[in-house]
């Protein structure tokens, strides 16, 4: 048995489906396969407490909707444990029977955020087992080294460690006296078929879709120009209307965003997984880069060499709009996740034989 903890129960579609992706390829591959369901009390509640506490408060109905839809997900589509974790020292005290143990993907050791300081998502409650990381990410191309040793110290027992940024992939190496290996976000590691069965048309019209992109005067200068090209906006998430749109889907569930997003014309976001998709569903593009951890988005446009795609000013919006052939960007992707397959299943072969 393969055990895998990651960000898997939260309402943000990357995280779900970067989740899905990982079980489901190793499963594909011959293995007995779960994710631990570790739902930590700050898991529903966002970075911001005071912010995720009033949003509960002022749209509790919305949000109720989503976590339906999320956990709806999880469940029929995610082998996940029979038993759910709520806390660290639930894990310490049942820890589940595995021969292996995966730290997955997302930003688990990203310390801006609650995951990042969670003894957890580091696997310090296995003992005397194999433990391996896959694509986890530190979120940002500068780190203190405060934090790296931090993170260093909890995985230099690991058997592999492999991160989703090369940025982190040079900082750890020297912490962790160790190889430590890039590799591509687990949404690679499927084919687009595997997510297209979740998608389902959703609109007649041609439109571009908004995800994850603050309110901005660049924003705003996007789209007036798609509008000009007669492009509806559709925007996703959230529940404040950060941009001028015909249609936003404030309830937006895992299926609600691949359906949109596998069928439009054009997607702008901040997104790593809505770029990541992009790629994947082979979609024109554009990207207005998050004022932080925008390194995990800019790793991959490096790979696939799209990084005209990121929208700096108005001269900008023409390409983003243009037609991208995506014959070798593909070839180029492919060496990248062959690698990246090569390195997981060497890294699950040799830490259960070592066990």
């Amino acid at each position: 048995m393969i055990n895998i903890i990651t960000l898997h129960d939260i309402c943000n579609p990357g995280s779900v489906f970067q989740a899905y992706a990982l079980n489901k390829y190793i499963i594909d591959c011959g293995y007995d396969c779960e994710i631990i369901d570790y739902v930590p009390s700050y898991s529903h509640i966002g970075s911001n407490k005071i912010k995720g506490i009033i949003k509960n408060i002022l749209f509790g109905r919305t949000q109720k909707r989503i976590k339906d839809k999320y956990r709806r997900f999880i469940v029929n589509n995610i082998r996940i444990t029979k038993k759910m974790y709520s806390d660290y020292s639930e894990l310490s005290k049942d820890c589940p029977k595995a021969d292996l143990f995966i730290a997955g993907s997302d930003q688990l050791w990203n310390r801006t955020y609650d995951c990042g300081n969670d003894e957890a998502f580091y696997l310090s409650f296995v003992q005397d087992l194999p433990k391996i990381s896959y694509a986890t990410s530190l979120g940002k191309k500068e780190v203190s080294e405060e934090d790296l040793n931090f993170i260093a110290k909890r995985i230099k027992d690991y058997n592999y460690i492999s991160v989703r940024e090369n940025s982190s992939c040079e900082m750890l190496k020297e912490k962790v006296g160790k190889d430590v290996n890039w590799v591509c976000d687990p949404v690679f590691l499927l084919k687009n078929e595997d997510y297209l069965k979740f998608s389902t048309p959703r609109l007649n019209d041609k439109y571009i879709v908004v995800y994850l992109s603050s309110a901005s005067k660049l924003l705003e200068e996007v789209l007036l120009f798609a509008r000009k090209s007669g492009y509806k906006i559709v925007l996703l998430g959230g529940n404040i209307t950060r941009c001028t749109c015909d249609i936003h889907v404030k309830d937006m569930g895992p299926e609600d965003f691949i359906s949109y997003i596998s069928n439009a014309e054009v997607i702008i976001s901040s997104s790593f997984h809505a770029t990541a998709f992009a790629h994947i569903f082979e979609k024109k593009f554009g990207v207005i880069l998050p004022p932080s951890n925008g390194e995990r988005i800019e790793s991959l446009l490096s790979i696939s060499q799209l990084e005209s795609r990121i929208i700096n000013n108005a001269d900008d919006f023409s390409r983003v709009f243009s037609e991208i052939d995506y014959t070798n960007i593909s070839k180029r992707l492919q060496s990248f996740i062959v690698s990246s397959k090569d390195y997981l299943n060497d890294a699950i072969k040799k830490s259960l034989r070592s066990n």
